[in-house]
């Protein structure tokens, strides 16, 4: 008897319960459902490990005809000065590229070997640079030395490319006397590249620019542009005398003392 034909329908879904008889009745028509879906499981499982087999022989056809693809892709035949027009579309209009590796120009190195080699011999994809805040009173040395370097590396693939390089200082220095921010690293690097600067863009305190101030013009022959935020000084105008300046915005900011309050 198959379970279509079961006495027990009318006790499905119910509270009934069976006798000894009964619950022996139901387990011998069980049997034969039992058995075919054991069948059944047996049939599946040969037929998992068949598609598991399909799928791997798939794959190791798919991999050499996408490696094949790969060569004849639309990308590949785009010519070189194209290729820079499209990285060159990829950078922020708004504001300095920024150290950051999921945007342009350090995404387009990440991209493919040809791509890296395009983007990095490319001095105009380097010719600007946000350096954002650091604390370097606290930064483990170790991410200090890798921020220098990738500067530094940025600085050298813009080549002799005019640049445009904005700053800000880690607010933890503001208020601090602290003589060793005039050999600031990042302000050495910043010195370094003087002779390439076209627009400059700083928000720090004076010690830390101090050497920066002190730039003539024969240290800056190509600024034209410089917009800075002194904190905690008044700001030489030496650099107002640079002829090639156009376009000059200066902020000097005086923290003021603390407020004590007369507690009686």
């Amino acid at each position: 008897m198959s379970l279509s034909d079961s006495p027990f329908t009318n006790r499905l879904n119910t509270n009934y319960v069976p006798s000894h008889s009964e619950i022996l009745e139901i387990r011998a028509l069980l049997v034969d459902s039992l058995e075919e879906i054991a069948r059944i499981d047996a049939q599946m499982e040969e037929m998992e490990l068949a598609l598991t087999q399909l799928k791997e022989k798939r794959a190791l056809l798919q991999r050499p005809i996408d490696a094949h693809r790969a060569l004849i892709s639309p990308m590949r035949l785009i010519p070189h000065d194209v290729l820079l027009e499209i990285f060159s579309a990829c950078l922020p209009s708004e504001h300095n590229a920024l150290i950051d590796p999921a945007e342009a120009p350090l995404l387009l190195g990440r991209i493919c070997r040809h791509w890296r080699s395009v983007a990095y011999s490319a001095p105009m994809l380097w010719s600007s640079i946000h350096i954002p805040s650091l604390d370097y009173l606290n930064a483990p040395p170790h991410i200090l030395r890798r921020f220098e370097t990738i500067i530094q590396a940025w600085f050298d693939r813009a080549a002799t490319c005019p640049l445009a390089v904005s700053l800000t200082e880690f607010t933890g220095f503001s208020g601090f006397a602290n003589p060793d921010l005039e050999n600031h690293p990042l302000a050495l690097q910043i010195l370094a590249v003087s002779r390439h600067l076209r627009y400059l863009t700083l928000d720090a305190g004076a010690e830390f620019l101090r050497p920066i101030l002190e730039l003539g013009a024969e240290d800056v022959p190509l600024l034209k542009s410089i917009r800075m935020n002194v904190r905690n000084q008044t700001i030489s105008t030496n650099f107002l005398e640079i002829p090639t300046l156009e376009d000059v915005a200066l902020c000097a900011a005086e923290e003021a003392p603390p407020f004590l309050l007369d507690a009686a």
